[in-house]
């Protein structure tokens, strides 16, 4: 049973529900207390308890500061036997935390001052050294954050219950084992106690600006897979119906996308996504409709819609009643709230999409399993969403809201920045969260407010709006603002907010206030962005702020400021190396604190020198210098794509294969990875191999890829697929044939296709053709003469394959349209070289006239190819003959020419 009540724990069920059921009254009134939003009172018992029980031996310091609260937990807390009482304090404790840093409103005690009170220490310097102890391979956490020491227990704790290496005492040099866990082996106690350390971990990875070290891999570790949630529910009693167990599968899968998103593995978000889909049987899908979006206008223009509806609401949505954020209204005089939409009936779909878009595929449908699943036309629209008024959705359920707004962080984190189109979509993605009728959650729909918000500040109409309300959400938090711009409601439900925390990418307040300083920034208010980050203490982003508008003495300034008060800072001295250049910098930042930024920076440094160090790049320098940043953080994409690159630029083909596996392990849908990987295995003549990894980068988003083709086509040509190579060439022109034109054609491929093609003899049925018969003649045939424009050889080519084909008629066009494809050429008249060309094609269409030209023609018996050949022949020698007159008259092209005319 104390299973079941963590479970429900986990989901932060209602409190009804913990009343029914043999639970320990005793645990039942601590969950109570963290599910209602009132973890501090569990926190103030474990004060008052241990009230002055912590001491500090000597300086203090960071490892003190912990060792000390080693020592308390082991002589004073940590009881053999206790672990499921100490589990309910570490989640207190870490809700407190979550609590007084991120939701709001702040409990009022200080656990600091009570548990170190009697013992005369410092209690600034205590806080301080909390502070510094969650910093993570070089980065500081925030330091003016409330309340470290709540979040460090936490962590000891479920360190502790968990049976894992503590991450406080591991240096970076280490390696530690991740957590294994089992859906038949592991304890479901033991696996809720994972599943909190987790969230624990997130939390202080969302204290730092960069993701990176154990506590990245260490999370990842933990929701790698779905047997985190199956360990628990196989301990849960018979009695529990199916769908609390679906719940509880649907949380592990959202919580698992926001642990990619944390670390940015973004790439691995939309499996879980789509799996959280299923288990909630949700149905959404963004299509296309006409809507009106001023108040004047007459004719409603095409835009997005997300058409969404829940199906299941029984234990998906917690049933609140709090009061949601202060909202403002647009007040514009020429702009409606929202788009007014027409019925999605009332045109057809494909009509309004293909005329904007002439080259979509009409024929794709429906396709599900994608970030936003999308409907080009009306017949694919789910049927549970064609009869959906578009102007007034049903409510979603709260687990439903938090997929769109997964699905939209994970677009913003792998999409271009201000784009137009993703603008749209994210825009729709949120009109669908916020302009629906029924309760709301606050955790949700604030957050669907500061995304709309940040959206709305890149566009003139709505930017007044967009700051109003961003500045209205930082104080909501009722943290730390003592003049309000807009009165606060009474009104706060702390379990509300709190309900939704770790299913929702975390941001504390002080990253709130951090992004209205940076869309000050953007506006060119740069006092008023300073004024934030000076408040906040964030000396690094106030220097980076000053170096953005070319102030650059003014930001060393600040950094060596920083320095001094913080010596251990290596953000600090990796940035200021950022800002002047100095490799000495960032080789100080590792030494400190292993910060790999330095490293890269050192790498990005020793691959290109600044014109003015002189230097000369040194790629073996740039390999050494990655594979340190590497060893401290094997999670970043970026970074191994690099060590790729210059690993194939510098001829280090085994580095070069080793980085661009790992890019695919970590993205497998990259296609310039896998390019570059068969790019590796080809120089080690691994040809299969490169093949392989050919045929995945071409099956990803690599239609537009001209190179990836290329490379597929030539490799293909090695190992004989000429199936292969004849369906590169296709897509080579199609993709470049805009651009490029007749130089889009790989002549002696085309020709090697071309000698295949006509070793075989034509079947007397088209429907005996093969397919690469078939498919080669029609782009020989037929896509080829589209594009050639001067190369009388590839006319040739097409000539060859319709001869093959038994169409003389068509065999002796193609020779007349190589004739006057290089007959044309204004160089004719002073190039030698070309009229001897020129009189080479003569000779061709003359002898193609003397062997076509009698032949059965296009209409069938008694008509003739060509009936007068013999005067075409004569007539096309006279006319070349004219214009090389007095030019070419003693040239052995002209004395061909009068041979060629006098055997006719």
């Amino acid at each position: 049973m104390e299973t079941l009540l963590h479970a429900k724990l986990l989901l932060s069920a209602e409190v009804e529900s913990l009343k029914s059921g043999s639970f320990d009254q005793t645990y039942v009134k601590k969950a109570e207390h963290i599910i209602s939003g009132e973890s501090y009172q569990l926190v103030q018992q474990f004060v008052d308890k241990f009230k002055g029980k912590i001491s500090i031996s000597g300086e203090i310091s960071t490892s003190s500061v912990i060792a000390a609260l080693n020592d308390f937990l082991n002589v004073e807390v940590f009881k053999m036997g206790q672990e499921n009482e100490m589990l309910f304090l570490a989640i207190a404790l870490l809700q407190t935390f979550i609590q007084n840093n991120y939701t709001g409103p702040a409990a009022r005690l200080k656990a600091i001052s009570g548990l170190f009170g009697k013992t005369g220490i410092e209690i600034g310097a205590v806080n301080t050294a909390l502070s510094r102890s969650l910093a993570i391979m070089g980065q500081p956490a925030y330091e003016f954050m409330d309340d470290p020491l709540y979040l460090v227990l936490s962590l000891l704790l479920l360190e502790r219950i968990t049976g894992q290496k503590s991450l406080f005492d591991v240096t970076p040099d280490q390696e530690i084992p991740l957590p294994i866990i089992s859906a038949e082996s592991t304890p479901g106690l033991l696996a809720v106690a994972y599943w909190w350390w987790a969230r624990a971990l997130l939390t202080q990875l969302s204290l730092i600006p960069e993701p990176s070290g154990f506590q990245a891999s260490v999370a990842s570790a933990i929701y790698q897979s779905a047997d985190l949630a199956y360990a628990i529910t196989k301990e849960l009693p018979e009695s529990i119906h199916e769908d609390f167990k679906r719940e509880l599968c649907a949380m592990y899968y959202l919580e698992n996308v926001k642990c990619s998103l944390a670390i940015n593995t973004e790439h691995l978000c939309l499996p879980s996504l789509t799996r959280a889909k299923k288990i909630t049987n949700f149905e959404f899908v963004m299509t296309g409709a006409r809507a009106t979006r001023t108040k004047y206008q007459q004719k409603a223009h095409a835009g997005l819609i997300i058409l969404a509806k829940s199906f299941t609401f029984q234990n998906f949505a917690l049933r609140t009643t709090s009061a949601t954020p202060e909202t403002f209204a647009l007040e514009s005089d020429l702009l409606l709230e929202k788009p007014h939409f027409e019925s999605i009936a009332d045109e057809p779909l494909d009509e309004q999409i293909y005329s904007k878009r002439q080259k979509v595929d009409l024929n794709a449908g429906y396709e599900e399993d994608k970030l936003l699943p999308l409907a080009l036309r009306q017949e694919n629209i789910p049927k549970s969403l064609l009869d959906l008024n578009p102007n007034d959705q049903p409510t979603l359920s709260d687990y439903d809201n938090i997929q769109l707004l997964l699905r939209l962080y994970t677009i913003k984190n792998t999409t271009p920045a201000k784009d137009p189109l993703v603008e749209e979509e994210l825009t729709a993605l949120l009109s669908r969260i916020l302009y629906q009728n029924g309760e709301k959650n606050w955790s949700i729909f604030a957050r669907s407010l500061w995304e709309r918000s940040i959206i709305e500040t890149t566009k003139a109409k709505t930017i007044e709006r967009g700051l109003l309300q961003m500045q209205s959400l930082v104080e909501e938090l009722d943290l730390k603002i003592k003049s309000k711009l807009v009165p606060s409601s009474n009104e706060i439900n702390v379990a509300s907010r709190l309900s939704y925390i770790h299913q929702l990418p975390f941001i504390p307040r002080w990253q709130l206030d951090a992004t209205l300083a940076e869309k000050y920034m953007s506006l060119g208010i740069l006092k008023s962005a300073v004024e934030i980050y000076e408040r906040l203490g964030m000396a690094c982003e106030t220097a980076l702020c000053y170096a953005a508008v070319g102030d650059e003495k003014k930001a060393e300034e600040i950094l060596l400021q920083r320095i001094n008060e913080n010596d251990s800072d290596a953000r600090a001295y990796s940035i200021l190396g950022d800002i002047k250049q100095d490799p000495s910098l960032w080789e100080k930042s590792w030494e400190i604190g292993k910060y790999v930024n330095a490293k890269n920076s050192l790498a990005k440094y020793y691959f290109n020198p600044p014109p003015k160090s002189g230097a000369q790049p040194n790629y073996s320098a740039t390999l050494k210098h990655l594979n340190d940043s590497l060893r401290q953080y094997p999670l970043s994409f970026e970074t191994w794509y690099f060590y790729g690159c210059v690993g194939l630029q510098c001829g280090k083909m085994q580095i070069a294969a080793e980085a661009f596996t790992r890019c695919v392990s970590l993205d497998p849908y990259h296609a310039l990875s896998w390019s570059n990987l068969s790019a590796a295995y080809t120089k080690m003549d691994k040809l299969k191999e490169a093949y392989s990894c050919l045929k995945r980068a071409i099956s990803c988003d690599a239609q537009k890829n001209w190179k990836i083709w290329e490379n597929y086509m030539l490799v293909a040509v090695k190992l004989n697929e000429w199936e292969d190579v004849l369906t590169a060439c296709k897509q080579l022109v199609s993709i470049r044939r805009d651009k490029s034109g007749e130089g889009s054609i790989d002549l002696p491929i085309i020709e090697k296709l071309v000698e295949l093609l006509v070793t075989s003899e034509y079947p007397e049925e088209p429907q005996q053709l093969s397919y690469f018969q078939k498919s080669c003649t029609e782009f020989i045939c037929n896509t080829l003469p589209q594009v050639i424009t001067t190369s009388a050889r590839c006319w040739r080519l097409v000539a060859r394959v319709e001869l093959w084909r038994k169409r003389p008629w068509a065999a002796l066009e193609c020779h007349e349209k190589a004739y006057r494809a290089i007959s044309h050429n204004p160089d004719l008249e002073v190039e030698e070289k070309v009229w001897n060309d020129t009189v080479d094609a003569c000779e061709d269409l003359v002898a193609a006239y003397e062997s076509l030209g009698e032949m059965e023609g296009k209409y069938g018996p008694g008509s003739l190819v060509c009936k007068d050949w013999k005067y075409k022949c004569r007539s096309t020698i006279k006319a070349l003959m004219s214009k090389g007159k007095g030019r070419w008259d003693d040239s052995p092209g002209w004395d061909r020419l009068v041979e060629a005319r006098s055997q006719i």
